[in-house]
């Protein structure tokens, strides 16, 4: 399945995004200040949560896109990037989701076994279980990949440090600028 196929069938008009990247990584960068909201503006933070979901996956879709244009510098979507994955993350890291899709492997292969080869129940067992456990510890281990880098990401400081710095570089942008030009070049 081509990534570059799919992308250029979304609904969504990418080119807009592309046309206002800088005013995409401000919407970012205030998303990623969702930790800020605490006490009576508790519900704002929900909502931010909720939106940055959308925007991370927007985000990472868009990093393809810019990437694979050659349009953008690499400072440019490495904090796209980063700022995407932690706004895609934030929700989903307590999600428990391995259990479930491996049961649904498991039952897949036992199925699949049954109508092409016509085993008998006690293989269909051993199929259903070895399926299950395989699938089990390899979407867990997935599962807890992605739960560390999103509690990293999403621990308050880093969100707020990848929140400023997406209103830096946008801000820069529309100046004509980025952030890369503040780094000095590492001379080895």
């Amino acid at each position: 399945m081509d990534l570059g196929l799919i992308v250029e069938n979304l609904p969504i008009d990418l080119g807009l995004l592309v046309a206002n990247l800088p005013i995409f990584l401000l919407v970012m960068g205030f998303t990623c200040l969702a930790p800020l909201f605490r006490g009576r503006l508790k519900p704002i933070s929900r909502v931010l949560i909720a939106v940055g979901f959308l925007l991370g996956v927007v985000a990472l879709v868009l990093v393809y896109v810019l990437y694979s244009r050659g349009s953008y510098d690499v400072f440019t979507l490495g904090i796209l990037a980063v700022a995407g994955l932690m706004l895609f993350l934030r929700p989903v890291k307590n999600l428990r989701w391995a259990a479930l899709v491996a049961f649904i492997i498991g039952v897949l292969a036992a199925y699949y076994a049954y109508y092409v080869f016509h085993v008998t129940t006690t293989v269909l067992i051993i199929v259903f279980v070895a399926a299950t456990l395989l699938m089990y510890l390899l979407f867990k281990f997935a599962e807890d990949l992605l739960g560390i880098i999103g509690s990293v990401l999403s621990f308050p400081p880093i969100a707020i440090i990848i929140g400023i710095a997406c209103v830096v570089q946008a801000i820069l942008i529309l100046m004509g600028m980025s952030l890369a030009g503040f780094i000095p070049p590492i001379h080895i």
